[in-house]
């Protein structure tokens, strides 16, 4: 039951069922009292010993709540005077305090530009929790997460030990991994001192923005493109230049058109985000010219590239590079897990100089103890084992995708086979507006991201972007059930 204090301090209750602490309590209550005004300034209040007697709580208690309260201010005692609220509190506070917690930002003060800009498009109609078909989601249950965990242990027990040096572009151990890594499946050519460890591949984008670029300068945007990447450059406050795509990849005869000579060039050659087509040996060139004449930059964003169903990886882009334009940018939240945020920049070797100083400015680096562990992983060929065992299942995954949509959704989607990645679009009908669909979707049980959210023209014909990955056969043919009775009912 608890306990009240009656004709003490107004209307502090002690409940000796709480977990909480019993000082802490009486510490909250009277200071919620003083922030509420119930208790004024210079108010007097009782003595310790009453207070615990009218409470039925040790004296130590309210000693040990009373020094807290008067550690941090809100108290004050004098000998012969007792213990009084602080007469340098605000009278007005308890107005000041109701009011604060409810201020719009809008009459709070000036922020800038960049505190208003959508961190990625409107998706809150999604519930919580990822259910099928909602895209980007690796099987964490094919992780080798005892495996992971013996690494994990091995270094903790030696951190004290034998502590490696950590320096600001990261363990060197993990990029020497990562060089090796790389060089031998994307053909990347690179040396330690080049790679620059991040928190993930949204980090790479907004310190690449801010190294690379002042504000009002133009970088050229694959449209439908990455929407994080979007959201990176305008809160650089670059100017963005949507640039289409095709079966070729990003479409750089009408870049030129739009800006001939941007200052930066963000494409996902690999596996076009979203579209999944793979920029031809062609465009690559024609890029690489553009590129080398003008001065500019490329950020190739080389995510799924593991992950090509029938045949190898491809060269990256850098690969092909002769003249130290392309910035490389990989991560591991898709082919390890969503959690280990650990990505990673391949600098040509003059900017290596500049990127170091910016990320002095925001972050010194990801933690130490998982760059550790994800250097052995990978240096010792767990990571390559891994994705073995992960291309199969999801090719697997995305043929039940294909064929349950060929199957069960004749006239409501089309999508053709892929040979890449771990989510597909399915384009609708004509005239379907996308949003309004995977919002249907969702009441009916099945997650889907609208093609509209990657644009920034619109498209002439809208579709649903799908994922497979980490959701077994049967129930993503049970999700195209549902999502076809969701289309069908939305009228189509």
């Amino acid at each position: 039951m608890p306990k009240h204090a009656s004709g003490t301090v107004l209307e502090i209750e002690i409940r000796f069922s709480n977990d909480e602490p019993l000082h802490r309590q009486l510490y909250n209550a009277v200071k919620l009292a003083i922030l509420q005004g119930r208790l004024r300034p210079g108010t007097r209040l009782p003595s310790t010993r009453l207070i615990a007697g009218d409470l039925r709580i040790s004296r130590t208690t309210v000693l040990n709540a009373f020094d807290q309260l008067s550690a941090e201010g809100y108290l004050q005692g004098k000998v012969g005077s007792g213990t009084r609220v602080a007469s340098y509190v605000p009278g007005d506070l308890a107005k000041h305090f109701r009011r604060s917690q409810h201020h719009p930002l809008e009459s709070m003060g000036k922020i800038s530009k960049r505190g208003h800009i959508p961190a990625y498009a409107d998706l809150s109609f999604l519930p919580p929790s990822a259910r099928p078909l909602r895209p980007g989601q690796p099987e964490v249950k094919l992780f080798p997460l005892e495996l992971w965990s013996r690494l994990a242990a091995k270094h903790w027990r030696r951190a004290n030990r034998d502590p490696e040096h950590i320096d600001s572009f990261g363990y060197r151990p993990l990029r020497q991994a990562i060089c090796d890594y790389v060089g031998r499946l994307r053909g990347v050519r690179c040396e330690p001192d080049q790679v620059l460890i991040v928190c993930g591949a949204q980090q790479a984008l907004y310190l690449s923005a801010h190294t690379l670029l002042d504000p009002g300068e133009s970088v050229w945007m694959e449209d439908p493109g990455y929407p994080r990447a979007r959201a990176a450059f305008l809160g650089a406050e670059l100017r963005l230049i949507p640039v289409p795509v095709d079966s070729e990849g990003l479409v750089v005869s009408v870049g030129r058109k739009r800006e001939p000579a941007p200052r930066l060039v963000f494409t996902t050659p690999s596996f076009q985000c979203p579209l999944g087509s793979m920029m031809s040996l062609a465009r690559r060139f024609e890029l690489l010219e553009l590129a080398k004449a003008n001065h500019t930059w490329i950020l190739e964003d080389d995510y799924f590239s593991e992950y090509r169903y029938g045949s190898g990886p491809v060269a990256s882009l850098q690969s092909i590079d002769q003249d130290g334009r392309v910035i490389y940018i990989g991560n591991f939240s898709k082919s390890i897990a969503p959690l280990l945020r650990i990505g990673y920049l391949v600098l040509p070797p003059p900017l290596v100089e500049s990127f170091q100083r910016v990320r002095f400015t925001m972050s010194r680096q990801p933690p130490g103890m998982e760059q550790a562990i994800l250097a052995e992983f990978i240096a010792e060929g767990h990571l390559e084992r891994y994705v073995r065992a992960t291309l199969r299942t999801y090719r697997e995954r995305q043929e039940a995708l294909v064929g349950a949509i060929h199957e069960k959704a004749r006239g409501l989607l089309e999508t053709p086979p892929h040979g890449t990645g771990m989510y597909l679009v399915a384009w609708l009908n004509p005239g379907v507006d996308d949003q309004a669909a995977a919002r249907a979707a969702v009441a009916h049980g099945v997650d889907a991201i609208p093609l509209s959210t990657f644009c920034i023209r619109p498209l002439a014909r809208q579709g649903l972007v799908l994922g497979y990955s980490s959701y077994d056969p049967s129930r993503i043919r049970t999700a195209v059930n549902q999502l076809c009775a969701a289309l069908s009912k939305s009228g189509r």
